[in-house]
């Protein structure tokens, strides 16, 4: 049989796959589709739209592409697959087409922009495209939500469009194989259940293991250079927390919490990195100090990081931040690491509504203890290992104390000489099966929305802002960025990595290429920057 899988992009509460970014559904779904004898494309999106608008006759891709020269560059064409330009021949000589496809943090990208599945429906359909298809992905589970401030889009909306919806077909391939894609497979009859609540010693893990080493072949297919990629790593799955907080569809996704054997990691790792793949983000858990104890953390990270260029990580609970632990991730990732942690909220009461997984305190505490370890600069410039914070609007018993209490705590964190990262603000999107959409739903984002603008900016001047120019003043040189993007007269580059910083450089300079630059201003959120080498 012959698979062709499209990525229309993912983002989770616990794992990105929006690229430069790959993430692990593709992965292991390649590496599915060859243990089981079989051939695969991989399309993004991107494929698919560019190849909509030469079939409607709009523009050819080319003419596109002058057109950037002179204006903005078209993120949603931006990742063409080297397959592209045979794209209606793949589809059509597909047996089966896998759609990975579901966004559940939405965020903002600056080179890609994830399709939704009405977007892909609606594109195929274009395409006169009779092909059976397979929708799998975050979207499978609980729908998408590609804006904030909304409920998520029910996949029931789009059911229709598709001939199956599977969740987790990574972990079904060999059944689905096995019954040729005619039915979806309950997990109660592969062996166990992967949602089981009780068996916690269940491996579901070893139904990837070999697919996520194979699925390192993938790399033929990519619309980028290696180098400019960074892969999405797995650790484990399902948050450790008994109690989830109220938005979040992790516990929806695996009532269990099961950690991946770091034999397993290993050897994913080592396949990537002889297909050139070197940079790894250890980002597809709920929280990297929740793997194991001190010990079982410095075995996995001093093994990886013989392969890797870079290597930073993602998601942090504040709770479970140690002194050990933290010394261990300063010591073996690379530097512009950051610690992403989803505090949410300082309110106590809006902590309290929400059983959310820290307090102000607790949170102040580990931020402090972080940047003891991790705030000295690094070889690329910027600091080796700082904390980020997650900040969301529209959680049950917002108020106006909500914003007061987090200017409190984000000033405190500035007048104590601590560093940030990055302060992520975006609305929630509400998902269904959640408490918040049981208890409330979109009743505090209707009640407070007029106020978001206001709160959004006055952390946006007041914190961000003078915390950037702390972690890169004027006269920093920061190397190996990527030029990534034109915008006017303007190009934009970043570092490879987890949550770079974006450089803006007068000019238009060639994409695709790596740059050291000096700082020499600052806006709210990105840096401008002068070119120093090559």
């Amino acid at each position: 049989m012959r698979f062709t899988i499209i990525d229309c992009y993912t983002d989770e509460p616990s794992g990105l796959g929006v690229l430069p970014t790959l993430g692990t559904y593709p992965r292991y779904l390649a590496g599915a589709v060859l243990e089981s004898g079989n051939e695969f494309y991989y399309l993004t999106i991107d494929d698919i739209r560019a190849t909509v608008l030469e079939y409607e006759g709009k523009k050819t891709v080319l003419q596109i592409k002058e057109k950037e020269k002179e204006i903005k560059t078209n993120v949603k064409i931006r990742n063409l697959t080297p397959n592209f330009g045979d794209i209606t021949k793949i589809l059509d000589s597909s047996d089966v087409i896998i759609i990975i496809a579901g966004v559940h943090t939405p965020g903002k990208y600056l080179s890609a922009y994830p399709g939704t599945t009405k977007e892909i429906s609606t594109l195929l359909k274009k395409l006169r495209c009779k092909t059976f298809k397979v929708l799998t992905g975050p979207a499978a589970h609980t729908g998408s939500g590609l804006w904030g401030g909304k409920k998520a889009r029910s996949v029931d909306q789009d059911v229709d469009q598709f001939d199956l919806v599977v969740k987790d077909l990574e972990y079904k391939f060999d059944e689905l194989i096995k019954n040729n894609f005619t039915e979806d497979i309950n997990f109660d009859i592969i062996n166990n259940n992967l949602n089981k609540k009780e068996n916690q010693n269940y491996k579901t893990y070893d139904k990837i293991s070999r697919k996520a080493v194979l699925g390192a072949s993938i790399v033929e297919h990519l619309p980028l250079n290696p180098k400019f990629v960074t892969v999405e790593i797995e650790t484990m799955r399902g948050c450790a927390r008994k109690v989830p907080c109220s938005f979040c569809t992790e516990k929806l996704k695996s009532n269990c919490v099961e950690r991946r054997p770091a034999k397993d990691i290993i050897e994913e790792i080592k396949a990537l990195s002889k297909v050139g793949l070197n940079n790894f983000r250890i980002g597809k858990q709920t929280c990297i100090y929740s793997y194991g104890d001190e010990k079982k953390l410095e075995q996995l990270f001093k093994e990886i990081s013989k392969y890797a260029n870079i290597l930073h990580i993602d998601n942090v609970n504040p709770t479970f931040v140690n002194e050990e632990k933290t010394k261990t991730l300063v010591k073996y990732c690379t530097s512009g690491n950051v610690a992403a942690m989803g505090v949410e909220s300082f309110d106590k009461k809006v902590i309290k509504s929400n059983m959310l997984n820290t307090s102000p305190e607790l949170t102040f505490k580990k931020i402090k203890l972080i940047n003891q370890y991790g705030a000295e600069r690094g070889s690329c410039g910027m600091p080796k290992f700082i904390p980020g914070i997650n900040l969301i609007f529209g959680l049950i018993n917002e108020s106006k104390n909500s914003h007061k209490e987090n200017l409190f705590w984000l000033n405190k964190i500035i007048d104590e000489g601590l560093l940030l990262r990055r302060i992520n603000v975006r609305e929630v999107v509400i998902f269904p099966e959640t408490q918040l959409d049981k208890e409330a739903g979109d009743k505090f984002l209707k009640k407070n929305r007029k106020h978001y603008w206001k709160w959004r900016n006055d952390i946006r001047q007041n914190i961000d802002h003078v915390m950037l120019k702390k972690i890169v003043p004027e006269g920093t040189i920061l190397k190996n960025l990527r030029t990534e993007i034109y915008d006017g007269n303007t190009t934009f580059a970043r570092q490879v990595g987890t949550y770079p910083l974006v450089v803006g450089i007068k000019g238009r300079i060639q994409l695709d290429e790596f740059v050291n630059v000096k700082i020499v201003g600052h806006m709210l959120r990105s840096l401008v920057g002068e070119i120093v080498s090559k």
